[in-house]
Protein backbone atom coordinates (compact mmCIF):
# COMPACT_ATOMS: atom_id res chain seq x y z
CA UNK A 1 0.00 0.00 0.00
CA UNK A 2 1.57 3.55 -0.89
CA UNK A 3 2.62 5.56 2.13
CA UNK A 4 2.67 9.28 1.46
CA UNK A 5 3.57 11.43 4.03
CA UNK A 6 4.90 14.90 4.39
CA UNK A 7 7.70 15.60 7.18
CA UNK A 8 8.58 19.60 8.27
CA UNK A 9 11.70 20.63 10.38
CA UNK A 10 13.69 23.62 10.40
CA UNK A 11 15.05 23.17 7.24
CA UNK A 12 12.04 22.73 5.01
CA UNK A 13 9.49 20.30 3.66
CA UNK A 14 10.44 16.56 2.57
CA UNK A 15 7.28 14.64 0.56
CA UNK A 16 7.69 10.99 0.32
CA UNK A 17 5.61 9.38 -2.28
CA UNK A 18 5.17 5.61 -2.60
CA UNK A 19 6.60 2.46 -0.97
CA UNK A 20 9.03 3.00 2.25
CA UNK A 21 11.56 1.51 0.27
CA UNK A 22 12.27 5.21 -1.33
CA UNK A 23 13.20 5.89 2.91
CA UNK A 24 16.17 4.04 1.83
CA UNK A 25 16.88 6.20 -1.28
CA UNK A 26 16.21 9.16 0.74
CA UNK A 27 18.75 8.68 3.71
CA UNK A 28 21.41 7.52 1.04
CA UNK A 29 20.88 10.66 -0.76
CA UNK A 30 21.34 13.01 2.24
CA UNK A 31 24.20 11.11 3.76
CA UNK A 32 26.15 11.24 0.49
CA UNK A 33 25.19 14.74 -0.32
CA UNK A 34 26.51 15.88 3.24
CA UNK A 35 23.20 16.87 4.37
CA UNK A 36 24.08 16.02 7.87
CA UNK A 37 21.39 18.16 9.94
CA UNK A 38 18.75 17.64 7.21
CA UNK A 39 19.34 13.97 7.22
CA UNK A 40 18.90 14.33 11.44
CA UNK A 41 15.99 16.80 11.24
CA UNK A 42 14.01 14.41 9.00
CA UNK A 43 14.76 11.31 11.23
CA UNK A 44 13.68 12.76 14.71
CA UNK A 45 10.15 12.88 12.84
CA UNK A 46 10.39 8.84 11.61
CA UNK A 47 9.00 7.42 14.84
CA UNK A 48 7.34 4.74 13.62
CA UNK A 49 7.23 0.84 11.97
CA UNK A 50 5.65 -0.22 8.96
CA UNK A 51 2.74 -1.12 11.49
CA UNK A 52 1.82 2.30 12.67
CA UNK A 53 3.67 1.96 16.02
CA UNK A 54 5.52 4.94 17.02
CA UNK A 55 8.77 4.04 18.98
CA UNK A 56 8.52 5.63 22.64
CA UNK A 57 10.62 3.88 24.67
CA UNK A 58 13.85 1.48 25.13
CA UNK A 59 14.74 -2.02 27.09
CA UNK A 60 18.23 -1.91 27.72
CA UNK A 61 19.97 -5.00 29.15
CA UNK A 62 23.20 -4.36 30.37
CA UNK A 63 24.69 -8.07 31.44
CA UNK A 64 23.29 -11.49 31.80
CA UNK A 65 24.78 -12.07 34.86
CA UNK A 66 22.09 -12.93 37.58
CA UNK A 67 22.96 -14.18 40.90
CA UNK A 68 19.59 -16.04 40.97
CA UNK A 69 18.36 -19.26 38.69
CA UNK A 70 14.64 -18.30 37.84
CA UNK A 71 13.55 -21.42 36.03
CA UNK A 72 11.16 -19.37 33.83
CA UNK A 73 13.64 -16.28 32.99
CA UNK A 74 13.95 -15.27 28.88
CA UNK A 75 16.99 -13.33 29.45
CA UNK A 76 15.65 -10.76 27.20
CA UNK A 77 15.66 -13.32 24.74
CA UNK A 78 19.54 -13.73 24.09
CA UNK A 79 21.83 -16.15 25.34
CA UNK A 80 24.27 -15.75 28.58
CA UNK A 81 27.25 -14.25 28.10
CA UNK A 82 30.00 -12.08 29.40
CA UNK A 83 30.09 -9.15 26.85
CA UNK A 84 28.64 -6.06 27.76
CA UNK A 85 28.17 -2.62 26.63
CA UNK A 86 30.13 0.26 27.77
CA UNK A 87 28.62 3.32 29.94
CA UNK A 88 29.99 5.20 26.87
CA UNK A 89 28.45 2.79 24.30
CA UNK A 90 25.27 2.64 26.06
CA UNK A 91 25.39 6.23 26.59
CA UNK A 92 25.74 7.10 22.37
CA UNK A 93 22.63 4.09 21.69
CA UNK A 94 20.51 6.23 24.05
CA UNK A 95 22.16 10.18 22.72
CA UNK A 96 20.73 8.39 18.95
CA UNK A 97 17.43 7.38 20.38
CA UNK A 98 16.19 9.91 22.10
CA UNK A 99 17.03 11.99 19.01
CA UNK A 100 14.16 10.37 17.52
CA UNK A 101 11.59 10.72 20.30
CA UNK A 102 12.62 8.12 22.85
CA UNK A 103 12.14 9.36 25.93
CA UNK A 104 11.60 6.32 28.22
CA UNK A 105 14.19 4.03 29.65
CA UNK A 106 14.16 0.18 31.70
CA UNK A 107 17.68 -1.29 32.59
CA UNK A 108 17.37 -5.03 32.45
CA UNK A 109 19.58 -7.91 32.95
CA UNK A 110 20.38 -10.75 33.88
CA UNK A 111 20.88 -8.14 37.29
CA UNK A 112 21.71 -5.09 36.77
CA UNK A 113 23.27 -4.32 40.09
CA UNK A 114 26.11 -7.06 39.15
CA UNK A 115 27.22 -4.79 37.28
CA UNK A 116 29.09 -1.63 39.67
CA UNK A 117 28.74 1.12 37.41
CA UNK A 118 25.42 1.69 36.80
CA UNK A 119 24.60 5.01 38.87
CA UNK A 120 26.91 5.82 36.03
CA UNK A 121 25.06 4.57 33.11
CA UNK A 122 21.66 6.07 34.99
CA UNK A 123 23.26 9.46 35.08
CA UNK A 124 24.75 9.29 31.39
CA UNK A 125 21.35 8.47 30.31
CA UNK A 126 19.86 11.08 32.31
CA UNK A 127 21.41 13.88 30.11
CA UNK A 128 19.23 12.84 27.08
CA UNK A 129 16.38 11.90 28.52
CA UNK A 130 13.91 13.71 30.17
CA UNK A 131 11.24 11.25 30.68
CA UNK A 132 10.87 7.87 32.61
CA UNK A 133 14.13 5.97 33.38
CA UNK A 134 13.89 2.18 35.83
CA UNK A 135 15.49 -0.62 36.48
CA UNK A 136 14.33 -3.99 36.62
CA UNK A 137 16.07 -5.72 40.02
CA UNK A 138 16.06 -8.67 42.67
CA UNK A 139 16.41 -7.01 44.90
CA UNK A 140 19.41 -8.69 46.58
CA UNK A 141 22.14 -5.49 46.06
CA UNK A 142 19.30 -2.87 46.27
CA UNK A 143 19.83 -1.21 49.97
CA UNK A 144 23.55 -0.59 48.77
CA UNK A 145 23.00 1.38 45.43
CA UNK A 146 19.37 2.70 46.00
CA UNK A 147 20.51 6.11 47.67
CA UNK A 148 22.99 5.76 44.54
CA UNK A 149 20.93 5.30 41.83
CA UNK A 150 18.25 7.68 42.82
CA UNK A 151 20.82 11.10 43.13
CA UNK A 152 22.13 9.29 39.58
CA UNK A 153 18.37 10.06 37.75
CA UNK A 154 16.88 6.62 38.26
CA UNK A 155 13.24 7.26 39.00
CA UNK A 156 11.30 3.83 39.99
CA UNK A 157 12.32 0.08 40.05
CA UNK A 158 10.48 -3.10 39.38
CA UNK A 159 11.69 -5.39 41.79
CA UNK A 160 11.12 -9.20 41.40
CA UNK A 161 9.18 -11.36 44.13
CA UNK A 162 7.87 -14.10 42.79
CA UNK A 163 6.20 -15.78 45.68
CA UNK A 164 5.57 -14.35 49.20
CA UNK A 165 6.27 -17.59 50.54
CA UNK A 166 9.97 -18.83 51.44
CA UNK A 167 9.53 -22.40 50.27
CA UNK A 168 7.89 -21.11 46.54
CA UNK A 169 10.64 -18.34 46.55
CA UNK A 170 13.34 -20.72 46.85
CA UNK A 171 11.77 -23.53 44.24
CA UNK A 172 11.60 -20.78 41.45
CA UNK A 173 14.76 -18.76 42.39
CA UNK A 174 17.07 -21.61 43.85
CA UNK A 175 17.72 -19.42 47.04
CA UNK A 176 16.77 -18.56 50.04
CA UNK A 177 16.29 -14.77 49.80
CA UNK A 178 12.52 -13.85 50.51
CA UNK A 179 13.64 -12.00 53.31
CA UNK A 180 16.64 -9.70 51.22
CA UNK A 181 13.66 -8.84 48.43
CA UNK A 182 11.31 -7.24 51.21
CA UNK A 183 14.29 -5.07 52.32
CA UNK A 184 15.23 -3.70 48.87
CA UNK A 185 11.19 -2.74 48.79
CA UNK A 186 11.73 -1.06 51.72
CA UNK A 187 15.21 0.60 51.03
CA UNK A 188 13.31 1.70 47.79
CA UNK A 189 10.45 3.52 49.41
CA UNK A 190 13.71 5.25 51.68
CA UNK A 191 15.38 6.15 49.08
CA UNK A 192 11.80 7.74 46.84
CA UNK A 193 11.61 5.61 43.71
CA UNK A 194 8.24 5.99 42.93
CA UNK A 195 6.04 4.35 41.65
CA UNK A 196 7.91 0.92 42.94
CA UNK A 197 6.32 -1.69 41.12
CA UNK A 198 6.42 -5.69 42.04
CA UNK A 199 6.77 -8.32 40.02
CA UNK A 200 4.88 -11.56 39.84
CA UNK A 201 5.34 -14.42 37.36
CA UNK A 202 2.34 -16.17 37.50
CA UNK A 203 3.05 -20.09 37.58
CA UNK A 204 0.10 -22.81 37.59
CA UNK A 205 0.58 -24.87 40.36
CA UNK A 206 3.32 -23.06 41.86
CA UNK A 207 2.04 -19.47 43.05
CA UNK A 208 -1.25 -18.71 41.43
CA UNK A 209 -3.14 -19.33 45.17
CA UNK A 210 -0.61 -16.35 46.06
CA UNK A 211 -2.34 -14.00 44.21
CA UNK A 212 -4.76 -12.21 46.87
CA UNK A 213 -1.53 -12.45 49.64
CA UNK A 214 0.40 -10.48 46.80
CA UNK A 215 -2.50 -7.98 46.43
CA UNK A 216 -2.74 -7.23 50.31
CA UNK A 217 1.25 -7.27 50.77
CA UNK A 218 1.42 -4.78 47.53
CA UNK A 219 -1.91 -2.81 49.89
CA UNK A 220 -0.22 -2.54 53.21
CA UNK A 221 3.33 -1.39 51.48
CA UNK A 222 2.09 1.46 49.02
CA UNK A 223 3.95 -0.37 46.09
CA UNK A 224 1.78 -2.12 42.53
CA UNK A 225 1.55 -5.28 41.81
CA UNK A 226 2.40 -6.71 38.65
CA UNK A 227 0.93 -10.02 37.67
CA UNK A 228 2.74 -11.11 34.39
CA UNK A 229 1.77 -14.11 32.19
CA UNK A 230 4.12 -17.02 32.39
CA UNK A 231 5.37 -16.73 27.89
CA UNK A 232 7.11 -18.72 25.24
CA UNK A 233 7.39 -18.42 21.54
CA UNK A 234 5.34 -20.43 19.02
CA UNK A 235 7.98 -22.77 18.60
CA UNK A 236 7.77 -23.43 22.93
CA UNK A 237 3.53 -24.07 22.87
CA UNK A 238 4.14 -27.46 23.26
CA UNK A 239 6.90 -28.21 25.66
CA UNK A 240 6.55 -29.95 28.60
CA UNK A 241 7.15 -26.55 30.87
CA UNK A 242 5.23 -24.18 29.64
CA UNK A 243 2.61 -26.47 29.54
CA UNK A 244 2.58 -27.40 33.06
CA UNK A 245 3.37 -24.09 34.44
CA UNK A 246 1.75 -21.35 32.11
CA UNK A 247 -1.71 -20.24 33.60
CA UNK A 248 -4.00 -17.88 31.89
CA UNK A 249 -4.55 -14.79 33.61
CA UNK A 250 -6.97 -13.06 31.34
CA UNK A 251 -9.51 -13.94 33.32
CA UNK A 252 -8.61 -11.82 36.79
CA UNK A 253 -10.02 -8.55 34.02
CA UNK A 254 -13.52 -9.01 34.60
CA UNK A 255 -12.25 -9.97 38.66
CA UNK A 256 -10.75 -6.76 38.86
CA UNK A 257 -13.25 -4.55 37.10
CA UNK A 258 -15.63 -5.95 39.80
CA UNK A 259 -13.50 -4.89 42.75
CA UNK A 260 -11.85 -1.69 41.58
CA UNK A 261 -13.46 2.05 40.16
CA UNK A 262 -12.75 0.91 36.56
CA UNK A 263 -10.32 -0.35 34.01
CA UNK A 264 -7.75 2.03 32.69
CA UNK A 265 -5.13 1.19 29.74
CA UNK A 266 -1.31 1.72 29.63
CA UNK A 267 -0.14 3.15 26.26
CA UNK A 268 2.23 0.31 26.14
CA UNK A 269 0.74 -3.27 25.45
CA UNK A 270 -2.75 -1.98 26.21
CA UNK A 271 -2.23 -3.29 29.41
CA UNK A 272 -5.14 -3.29 31.71
CA UNK A 273 -4.26 -1.02 35.15
CA UNK A 274 -7.18 -1.23 38.03
CA UNK A 275 -7.07 -0.07 42.03
CA UNK A 276 -8.24 -3.08 43.40
CA UNK A 277 -9.85 -3.49 46.89
CA UNK A 278 -8.51 -5.82 49.20
CA UNK A 279 -8.85 -6.60 52.88
CA UNK A 280 -5.30 -4.27 53.77
CA UNK A 281 -6.45 -1.54 51.16
CA UNK A 282 -6.39 -0.62 48.14
CA UNK A 283 -3.70 -1.06 45.37
CA UNK A 284 -3.00 -0.76 41.88
CA UNK A 285 -2.67 -3.69 39.81
CA UNK A 286 -1.40 -3.87 36.20
CA UNK A 287 -1.56 -7.23 34.24
CA UNK A 288 0.63 -8.36 31.64
CA UNK A 289 -1.02 -10.78 28.82
CA UNK A 290 1.42 -11.25 25.79
CA UNK A 291 0.20 -15.16 24.60
CA UNK A 292 -1.42 -15.11 22.13
CA UNK A 293 -2.30 -11.52 22.58
CA UNK A 294 -2.40 -9.14 19.39
CA UNK A 295 -3.51 -6.56 21.24
CA UNK A 296 -0.78 -6.58 23.52
CA UNK A 297 1.86 -6.56 19.98
CA UNK A 298 -0.11 -4.02 18.13
CA UNK A 299 0.57 -1.40 21.36
CA UNK A 300 3.94 -2.53 21.77
CA UNK A 301 6.26 0.78 21.32
CA UNK A 302 9.71 -0.46 22.87
CA UNK A 303 12.85 -1.35 20.98
CA UNK A 304 15.14 -3.31 22.79
CA UNK A 305 19.18 -3.29 23.36
CA UNK A 306 20.92 -6.47 24.24
CA UNK A 307 23.63 -6.41 26.37
CA UNK A 308 26.32 -7.25 23.16
CA UNK A 309 25.05 -4.67 21.34
CA UNK A 310 22.25 -5.45 19.44
CA UNK A 311 18.52 -4.07 18.44
CA UNK A 312 16.32 -6.03 19.24
CA UNK A 313 12.99 -5.59 17.06
CA UNK A 314 10.96 -8.04 18.96
CA UNK A 315 11.91 -10.61 22.60
CA UNK A 316 10.32 -13.13 20.98
CA UNK A 317 12.42 -12.87 17.47
CA UNK A 318 16.59 -13.18 16.53
CA UNK A 319 16.11 -13.63 13.00
CA UNK A 320 15.65 -9.19 13.40
CA UNK A 321 18.17 -8.67 15.31
CA UNK A 322 20.75 -5.46 14.06
CA UNK A 323 23.78 -5.41 15.22
CA UNK A 324 25.34 -1.77 16.75
CA UNK A 325 28.69 -2.64 18.87
CA UNK A 326 30.82 -1.20 16.46
CA UNK A 327 28.72 1.75 15.39
CA UNK A 328 28.19 2.52 19.24
CA UNK A 329 32.17 1.80 19.93
CA UNK A 330 33.78 4.08 17.77
CA UNK A 331 31.40 6.83 18.10
CA UNK A 332 30.20 6.64 14.10
CA UNK A 333 26.50 8.57 14.78
CA UNK A 334 25.33 8.54 11.37
CA UNK A 335 25.98 4.83 11.27
CA UNK A 336 23.93 4.39 13.91
CA UNK A 337 20.97 6.54 13.11
CA UNK A 338 21.01 4.67 10.15
CA UNK A 339 21.54 0.90 12.09
CA UNK A 340 18.27 2.05 14.57
CA UNK A 341 15.73 3.31 11.46
CA UNK A 342 16.30 -0.13 9.97
CA UNK A 343 15.99 -1.79 13.14
CA UNK A 344 12.51 0.01 13.81
CA UNK A 345 11.68 -0.73 10.19
CA UNK A 346 12.41 -4.35 10.40
CA UNK A 347 9.80 -4.52 13.66
CA UNK A 348 6.58 -5.92 13.03
CA UNK A 349 3.75 -7.81 15.79
CA UNK A 350 4.89 -11.10 17.03
CA UNK A 351 1.26 -12.04 17.79
CA UNK A 352 -1.74 -11.26 14.81
CA UNK A 353 -5.06 -11.57 15.15
CA UNK A 354 -5.77 -15.12 14.00
CA UNK A 355 -3.54 -16.12 17.07
CA UNK A 356 -5.65 -14.85 19.83
CA UNK A 357 -6.91 -17.27 22.02
CA UNK A 358 -10.55 -18.01 21.64
CA UNK A 359 -12.13 -17.06 24.74
CA UNK A 360 -10.27 -14.49 26.44
CA UNK A 361 -11.47 -11.05 28.28
CA UNK A 362 -8.40 -8.68 26.92
CA UNK A 363 -10.37 -4.98 26.65
CA UNK A 364 -13.72 -3.91 28.42
CA UNK A 365 -15.35 -1.22 26.66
Amino acid sequence: MPDNRSTGNEFGEIRITGSLAWTGLLLDGLFYAGKVDLLLGYLSTMLADNFGRPIKSMRIQVNTACNLKCFFCHMEGTPVHMDAMSPQEIEAVVRTASGYGVNKIKFTGGEPLMRRDMAEIVARTRKHISGDISMTTNGFFLPKYARELRNAGLDRVNISMHSIESEGFRFITGTDGLSKVRSAIASAKDAGFHPIKINFVVLKGVNEDQIESMLEFCAENGVTLQLIEFETTREGLESEQYQKYHRDISYLVEEFSVRSDGIRYNDIHLRPRFNVETAKGRTEVELVMPMKNWRFCNNCTRMRLTSEGRLKSCLMRSDLDVDISEFSRKGKELDLSRAFVRAVKMREPYWKIEDEIITPVQVIE
